[in-house]
């Protein structure tokens, strides 16, 4: 159901109260904002997952298996933090909500 123009007002001139009002608020629920942040939260869990593998293959070398168990746990704990937030979704999202069956009220 789309929003009628009263509500996108009332909605836009809440947006404008609000960065009036905090903007640094404003700037983190902005939608660049959650996209930056993810970006940057994958970024640094490749970063660790390289550690990881340095430090594991560091522990083949060195021949101390407690180093090797080491790096792989961050390698583990990297991806974990790295894709936590992400959103699997099998089906396609079209932006429409349907009216479910049984709920006609």
């Amino acid at each position: 159901m789309a929003l009628s123009e009263f509500e996108k007002r009332e909605l836009e001139l809440i947006r404008l109260g609000l960065e009036q009002e905090d903007p640094r608020l404003a700037a983190l629920l902005g939608r660049h904002a959650v996209g930056l942040s993810l970006r940057a939260r994958v970024t640094r869990g490749l970063i660790l997952f390289a550690a990881g593998v340095c430090v594991l293959l560091l522990g083949l070398v060195i021949r101390a298996p407690y180093v090797g168990i080491a790096g792989f746990a961050v390698m583990n704990g990297a991806c974990y933090w790295a894709l936590k937030d992400l959103r699997w979704s099998p089906r396609k999202v079209d932006g429409q909500v349907n009216q479910m069956e049984g709920n006609n009220g």
